[in-house]
This record gives structure tokens, C-alpha cells and sequence, in this order.
């Protein structure tokens, strides 16, 4: 019975849809006739679905993915829900947490090896393989690479399918496909173009072997593509080292048809599908020596391999197959493609798919169905029946949250504020000229500077307010006024009521003192300093603008443009602080620099800080939030139910001995034979 027949329906969530996406090619595509099968491109696809696809698409924003999954997920009953990269794996979590969805129909696969993946991605797999009651692995290789800890863990969750290709679909691509006379070596490589793959060694590799009529061909994009073409230009490899960009699938099956060998210089893969499909394709091939491509080799005998970087050694093996007679040619492409078709056909793979997926299912999903379509909505239930067996640790929780809440409260000491103000220079009732105005707002802003510094603050310590100025100094903050700038508005922060107004009282008053020490000394220390500190800094902008204008004749073009724009903005700043010096030193402090009180010291009614009943109603809340979702994430509900028929060993076995238990375990894996645990590897 086909799994269309039982009922089967799969949601696949992949980023996105594309040409050379290999889940939708190879996971979705293939068992379009067998399965009921939806895809949610978490962006907007770049490929046009079949008729009996069922598509949604983001647009293009992070809330467009949440929205293009929720739209997905309830437009139809899915007995697989299959996620394909780590961020789509999160952001299924996160929407299946908000629509209270359980997470027994949720299957997850690994495209990659665990060192390639960013940190940030490991950290997404770590939490995805703690969630997800299924991850596969699209290689033995990729199994090998996750952490001990991981793999001892999650044994019994996780299985091992390889990748495929799709054999029919690239015969049929390469119907009528002929390599017509030629007197050059033809090179193709499908890679991404990333640091990763190592695209300057494939170029530095042909570079070192090619001849006259030589063409490497590179199927690909990504960030580095600007530097492969800048080097192209400047080798002169314009005519023999093509950049085809991302094409059609069935047109890289065209390339690979009509090469001469496949190049993979990558540094770190899965399970690479570009190697199956070349191989598929009847093309010799040079590879890497990394895991993945061991593991092909162990099936493929004779593969040939190069250490990641060797870039006189891919040529050295590009030789080797251009030296090759065309019966040896022939029985390798042979011998390479009986290996695709027997072991990693993407007709094995879905295979293998199937009989997992069938593991998901709780029961019949024509059973299943039969309940939903009577009203039963078991997905809610599930989550009441959660919610209702464990609800002491829901109480529990919200009773813990509240008294830590509570406590915090108590644990922070209360803060109030308190605040005053000054004004600078005449009283507001009587006259003053428009400079006298300006100089005092000027001094505003000195003022509320001052107001924080030693001066002011040094005093207050021997009133008791602290035992150093600068502890002091930690809660008072001083601004110029904002609708009046000539005032100077004081707030300081203490723990209790009277503190606050004292504490605001006492620096109002010390800067008050100390504006009629500055006015009355007669050597305005106030105002020297200011003019002392301008007068430094026009002697540092003088002499920089000298060796500047110095070092203008013997610069070059480029040089001398940077040097125009260096000295135009030293001049505009030496001119902005003469204007101040000059404007300082005319200040009369006698008129403008006087400080008055304007308002008396008042303070907040009110701590500052949130009340212990808010912080115990806020910590309530958060408990029953953590518990609520804790019991929905890591509750186990077994579905209800007659037990499932055991699926049977998908392709070889594993045994796992527990040191003291007694007993002997065996755990089955979807893998192509025994040999894949065999660390031997044949090599050229």
C-alpha cells in the first residue's frame, strides 16, 4: 500500500524553495504521486510548484515565517510535520508553543556535519534534538560528527537515512544529451562559492594542469563569486574558467553529463548530493578526504580523495583521469553509478522516510482522520489532559514565583527621588541683555557639570551625606534646563523620603557656594580653567594643522586629497574654539554667572521601585507561565491506542552494551550496510 493510499500526509518546512534546494528536490518532489505532501517555504520561493503541491510562502520577514507556518499547519491535518535546518526547527518550536500543538508528529533531519554548522546553529541542534521526538541523520558521517554526549543521550531518537538523488529524473534530463567531438578537458564543479568549499583551490588546481581547449566549469554562487572573478580577469582565465551562477537542476544534470570529471574541493559536507548526482550522472570524480566522502568511498571502491587545501594534488588526480583510457573511464562511471542506484537512490531514501514516518503516526491516520472529522479535536485534548495530570506543579510553580517576587521586593532597598532647581545669572523680573542671557546659558551647562564634581560634592561628606564624594557622586545628576535653558535642574536618588530632599537641598546649596566663590575669586579659577583648558587645546589644534600643511607637497594625489580634507576640518575647529575663548573671556561673572534657588527641594510620594504586591503578581504570573510551558515541552503523553505494528530494520544494526545492566540493546539505523561502520577506507 502506497503511502497516498494510507492516508499519509507530510508538511515539509524548509527555508526556502528553490532550484538547487535539495529537500525540496529530493524529499518533496519524488513521492509528489505517493504521498500528500505540503511545502512551507518559510521565504518566498524561487521555483513555481506542480498542481498537486500545496505551497506556502513567507514574505520575506522573520514575522512572515511564523505567519507562513501557522497558515500551513492549520490548513490541514498532517500526520509528519518534517523540518530541515536548524532555524526553520526553532521557529517551528516557537509556533507550535504558541498554538499549544504537541510535538509527537515533529521529525527533524540534519543536512550537515556538526563542525560546519555556526555556533549559533549548534545551539539551535542542541535544543532541536531535546525537543524533536525524531531526528534523522542524512549520513552515517554526520552521525560520527555529533558530540559523544549527544549521540549517548539521544540514541533511541536518532536514526540514520542517507541522502539520494533522483536517478530517474537525471536520465530523463539527459535524454538526447551526446559529448560531441572535443579536444579539451572539460572540469565541473557544483559548490557553492563560500570559504567552506574551497573555490580558489578547484581554480588553482586546473590552473596547474590545464592545456590548450581546457574548461573548468563552476555551478554555484555566494559571497566569494567577486573574488573569483576579479582573479579570472587578472589571470586571464576569462575564456577557460566559466561562472554559470545558479542554474535549473535538470541543467546541472546537463553539465555533469557532458564533463569529463567531477571536482568537489570542499572542506565539509553532509552527505554531498553534487557528488551522488555526478556520479549518477556516469562522471568520474576527485573529492576531498573529509568523513562524507570516505563513507561514499567505502561503497564506491577506488573514489579517489585529496587532503582539504592540496591544490597540487587535485591536479596531480585531474592527470590520473585525463591520462585514463577510455575502457577504464568507462567501467568507473560503470561501477560509480551502480553504486548511486543501489545504495543512495532517492527512491531508497523516501523509502526510508516511510517507514519512520509511520512511527509518528499513533494509529491508522485513517483512524485518525475519523476522530477529526467527528469533532475531536485530539490536539487540545492532549494538552488539557497535560495541564490537568500535572497540575500541582502548575500550583507549585506560580507559589514559587510569587514568593520570589515577593522576596525581591523586600531584598532592594526602596529608591526616591528628589529634585530642585537653580537659575543662572539676573532674576527672571529684571532686564538683561541678550549676551548676558547667553553667557548664563552658557554657564548652565558648566554648572551642571560642575554640580557632580569634587568642588561641590566634597563638601557634602563632611554634612555626613558620604564617605567619599564619589559614592555621591553615583546618585546625583544635574542637566541644563530643557524649555529654560539658564537653569540648572538637580535630581538625586536616596532610600528614603527625607534623605532625598536633604541630600537634593544640600548640593543646590554647595553649588551655589561655590558659583560665588568662582565670581568673587579674583583669579576666576572657574573661568581660567575653562580658558586655561581651551587655550591647551588650540595649541594641540595649531601645531597638528602645521604638520599637516607640512606634509602636503610631498603627498601624493590620492594622499594630498585626504590631507585638504584633514586640514579644512582642523581650521573649522580652531576657528570654533577661539570663538569660545573669546567668548569666555568676556564673560562679566558679576551680572551672568550668579546662581539663585528657584524651587525648594520636593520628592516622590512613592518608591521609585516596583511594590512587593506588582512584583509578587508579576512573579505569579511567570511561574504559571515557565510551568505551563515546561509541562507542554517535556511532558510525555503517549497517544491512546492499540500499540503500533514494529517497523523492521531499515539496513543494518547497532549494538549497544550498557556496562553493568545485563542486558543488550539494539538499536536500528536506516544505513546502506555494515560496511559504514567499518573505519577503513580505500583510497588512491
Amino acid at each position: 500500500m502506497t503511502d497516498a493510499a494510507a492516508g499519509l500526509s507530510v508538511l515539509h518546512v524548509i527555508v526556502r524553495a528553490g532550484p538547487t534546494n535539495s529537500q525540496y528536490n529530493e524529499h518533496v518532489l519524488p513521492v509528489l504521486g505517493t504521498r500528500r505532501v505540503t511545502v512551507c517555504s518559510l521565504f518566498p520561493a524561487d521555483v513555481q510548484p506542480p498542481d498537486e503541491l500545496n505551497l506556502f510562502e513567507g514574505d520575506g520577514s522573520v514575522g512572515g515565517c511564523f505567519r507562513a507556518l501557522r497558515r500551513a499547519l492549520v490548513a490541514d491535518d498532517y500526520d509528519v510535520v518534517h523540518v530541515h535546518a536548524p532555524a526553520s526547527g526553532i521557529v517551528t518550536l516557537l509556533t507550535y508553543l504558541r498554538m499549544w500543538r504537541p510535538r509527537r508528529d515533529l521529525v527533524f533531519t540534519v543536512h550537515n556535519s556538526w563542525g560546519n554548522f555556526r555556533r549559533r546553529n549548534r545551539l539551535f541542534l542542541r535544543l532541536i534534538m531535546m525537543l524533536f521526538p525524531m531526528v534523522v541523520l542524512c549520513g552515517q558521517a554526520a552521525y560520527d560528527s555529533l558530540p559523544a554526549g549527544i549521540r549517548r543521550r539521544r540514541q533511541h531518537q536518532l536514526h540514520v537515512v542517507p541522502n539520494g538523488v533522483d536517478v530517474d529524473r537525471i536520465d530523463r534530463a539527459l535524454e538526447g544529451v551526446e559529448r560531441g567531438p572535443r579536444t579539451g578537458f572539460r572540469v565541473v564543479s557544483v559548490n557553492r562559492l563560500i570559504p567552506l568549499k574551497h573555490p580558489h583551490t578547484t581554480v588553482t588546481a586546473f590552473t596547474r594542469m590545464r592545456k590548450a581547449g581546457d574548461e573548468l566549469v563552476m555551478v554555484g554562487d555566494g559571497p566569494m563569486r567577486y573574488q573569483l572573478e576579479d582573479r579570472i580577469q587578472h589571470e586571464g582565465l576569462v575564456r577557460t574558467v566559466l561562472l554559470r551562477g545558479v542554474i535549473p537542476r535538470d541543467e546541472v544534470y546537463r553539465q555533469l553529463g557532458t564533463a569529463d570529471v567531477f571536482i568537489s574541493t570542499s572542506a565539509g559536507e553532509g552527505l554531498p548530493v553534487a557528488l551522488l548526482e555526478a556520479m549518477a550522472c556516469g562522471v568520474p570524480v576527485v573529492v576531498t578526504d573529509i568523513p562524507p566522502h570516505r563513507e561514499v568511498a567505502r561503497s564506491a571502491h577506488g573514489l579517489p580523495l585529496v587532503p582539504v587545501g592540496d591544490s597540487a594534488g587535485f591536479a596531480r588526480a585531474l592527470e590520473r583521469v585525463r591520462a585514463a583510457d577510455e575502457h577504464e573511464l568507462r567501467r568507473m562511471a560503470e561501477r560509480l553509478r551502480a553504486c548511486v542506484v543501489e545504495r543512495y537512490s532517492v527512491s531508497s531514501m523516501n523509502e526510508a522516510y516511510g517507514e519512520l514516518y509511520r512511527r509518528r503516526v499513533p494509529r491508522g491516520s485513517e483512524v485518525a482522520r475519523g476522530h477529526r472529522s467527528v469533532g475531536i479535536d485530539e490536539e487540545q485534548v492532549s494538552v488539557g489532559e497535560k495541564l490537568r495530570h500535572r497540575w500541582g506543579l502548575l500550583v507549585a510553580m506560580t507559589l514559587i514565583g510569587a514568593v520570589v517576587g515577593f522576596g525581591i521586593a523586600f531584598v532592594q532597598a526602596p529608591v526616591y527621588k528628589g529634585e530642585t532647581s537653580l537659575q543662572v545669572g539676573r532674576d527672571l523680573g529684571v532686564a538683561a541683555s541678550e549676551d548676558t542671557l547667553n553667557t548664563s546659558a552658557a554657564l548652565a551647562i558648566r554648572y551642571a557639570d560642575l554640580a557632580r564634581r569634587e568642588p561641590v560634592l566634597g563638601p557634602l561628606v563632611d554634612q555626613g551625606y558620604g564617605e567619599d564624594w564619589r559614592a555621591i557622586q553615583r546618585n546625583v545628576f544635574a542637566r541644563p534646563g530643557d524649555k529654560n535653558p539658564q537653569l540648572v535642574e538637580i535630581s538625586v536618588y536616596a532610600g528614603d523620603r527625607e534623605e532625598a530632599r536633604d541630600l537634593a537641598t544640600a548640593v543646590a546649596r554647595s553649588l551655589e557656594r561655590a558659583s560665588r566663590a568662582a565670581i568673587a575669586s579674583s583669579s576666576r579659577f572657574f573661568l581660567g580653567d575653562q580658558l586655561r583648558s581651551l587655550q591647551e587645546d588650540i595649541v594641540t589644534t595649531t601645531d597638528e594643522l602645521e604638520r599637516a600643511r607640512a606634509a602636503l607637497p610631498e603627498a601624493s594625489d590620492e594622499e594630498a586629497a585626504v590631507l585638504r580634507a584633514r586640514i579644512a576640518d582642523l581650521q573649522a575647529t580652531l576657528a570654533e574654539q577661539r570663538s569660545s575663548y573669546t567668548e569666555l573671556d568676556a564673560i562679566d561673572t558679576s551680572e551672568s554667572g550668579q546662581l539663585s534657588l528657584v524651587d525648594a527641594a520636593w520628592t516622590t510620594r512613592s518608591p521609585l521601585r516596583p511594590t512587593p504586591l506588582v512584583l509578587a503578581v508579576v512573579g505569579a504570573a511567570a511561574g504559571l507561565t515557565l510551568g505551563a510551558a515546561w509541562v507542554h515541552l517535556f511532558s510525555q503523553h503517549p497517544p491512546s491506542g492499540p500499540p503500533m505494528t514494529p517497523v523492521p530494520e531499515l539496513r543494518g544494526r547497532e549494538e549497544d552494551t550498557r556496562r553493568g545492566s545485563g542486558r543488550r540493546r539494539t538499536a536500528t539505523w536506516a544505513a546502506p550496510d555494515q560496511t559504514w561502520h567499518d573505519r577503513s577506507n580505500d583510497r588512491r
